[in-house]
């Protein structure tokens, strides 16, 4: 069994999460399916409505995972013949496999075309995020970037609130304050805190903005916290509309030499998750090296980088 560099990262800091998911095989196994269902739905796409090397954002996810991988060429053509894996035992792992057959039921084709309804992709993400094998991978996020060590957090399109809640349940941090442009995105992070939307409390405030770029949200970003120590962006980068702008603007509200804890989903991790997170309403689709760009273009340097893909980019940058 060969392992890469990334695999080897992987083991060292994500060891809790490969041990509830089986062990490396088991891992592997699941990682298979994703490559798996990748191949088939840009299969679907090519077949039904001529994509070749695009076809919006999910298309585009599609192409560019698998061509990362080989598998097709620079026409989309597939070129690499990927064979059914076996389908992994483990519950988590299981879990992660059962997420893109419920993809797939909704039919590669009508998610491209954008006529499966949004509320059921709503579902299936909030489904997602609650998923076991999703906990462990957050949940373990924060301890590999050492979140404890810093008082005053924001984070920038907080979702549902769970790296939030996965952060306040280690680490009682002075001051956090989240954003979102989605309104129930924000009542559900802010329910899941123990908040009120929109108000500040003590110390913790959700709020929902389109960006920190914005005036107000900028304003009561200064008024709660003053000055960040830390930046926390978890799978954040392709839901922004401008991420350079974005990261500009977040760089002022954070004090000198504040770390920016970045996790990353990029095309080089897991093609089918990849493509389903996507289908969710992301933006922007990333290679590890394109996120680098992004942060340095914004005025950040690198610290640390723990992994480039595997399980995903995470590397600890500063202002």
């Amino acid at each position: 069994m060969s392992f890469s560099l990334d695999d080897l990262n992987a083991l060292r800091h994500y060891g809790r999460f490969i041990k509830a998911n089986g062990g490396i095989d088991e891992v592997r196994k699941a990682l298979a399916w994703s490559l798996w269902y990748a191949v088939k739905w840009w299969d679907e796409l090519r077949r039904e409505l001529g994509v070749d090397a695009g076809g919006g954002i999910f298309g585009k996810a599609l192409y560019m995972a698998l061509r990362a991988r080989g598998v097709v060429d620079d026409e989309g053509e597939i070129v690499k013949k990927v064979e059914r894996p076996e389908r992994p035992v483990n519950p988590y792992a299981a879990e992660f496999v059962e997420l893109h057959e419920a993809f797939d039921a909704l039919g590669a084709a009508s998610v491209a075309r954008g006529i499966v309804d949004r509320e059921r992709l709503r579902v299936l993400y909030s489904s997602m995020l609650a998923q076991g094998w999703y906990n462990i991978m957050r949940d373990t996020f924060p301890d590999v970037v050492k979140v404890e060590k810093f008082g005053k957090i924001v984070e920038p399109h907080c979702k549902e609130g769970q790296m939030a809640y996965a952060v306040l349940r280690r680490h009682s941090p002075d001051k956090y304050f989240a954003y979102d442009p989605e309104p129930d995105d924000v009542e559900a992070a802010a329910a899941l805190l123990g908040a009120s939307p929109n108000t500040c409390g003590e110390r913790i405030c959700v709020v929902q903005t389109p960006t920190i770029c914005d005036p107000h949200a900028a304003e009561t970003a200064r008024k709660f916290a003053g000055q960040f120590d830390a930046a926390l962006i978890f799978h954040t980068l392709y839901w922004m509309s401008d991420p350079l702008t974005e990261l500009s603007c977040l760089k002022k509200a954070l004090k000198p030499g504040a770390a920016v804890l970045v996790g990353q989903q990029v095309v080089e991790s897991t093609p089918g998750l990849l493509a389903i997170v996507v289908s969710f309403g992301a933006k922007h689709v990333f290679r590890w090296k394109d996120v680098e760009s992004l942060l340095e273009a914004a005025g950040f340097k690198k610290e640390k980088r723990y992994t480039r893909y595997s399980p995903y980019y995470i590397a600890v940058w500063r202002a």
